[in-house]
């Protein structure tokens, strides 16, 4: 087995918290403070989110290898 690299994923998280960034602009220009984010922090949130999908992704291959490793 092996984990395979999805890009599209990645391009759905990182659209997720672009989407997350406007409502927070939006919200920035309610409250009169900028409490939105950076492109760079953007492109960071996706991805912490992508690594976190990827190392599930990692566990539940190591989980089904050792199962059937020791059966």
């Amino acid at each position: 087995m092996a984990t395979k690299i999805d890009m599209r994923a990645f391009e759905k998280l990182l659209d997720i918290h672009k989407e997350r960034n406007l409502a927070m602009i939006e919200l920035s220009s309610a409250l009169g403070q900028d409490i939105s984010f950076s492109d760079e922090e953007v492109v960071n949130f996706a991805l912490e989110d992508y690594a976190k999908l990827i190392q599930k992704q990692i566990n539940k291959e190591v989980e089904e290898w050792m199962k059937s490793a020791l059966s």
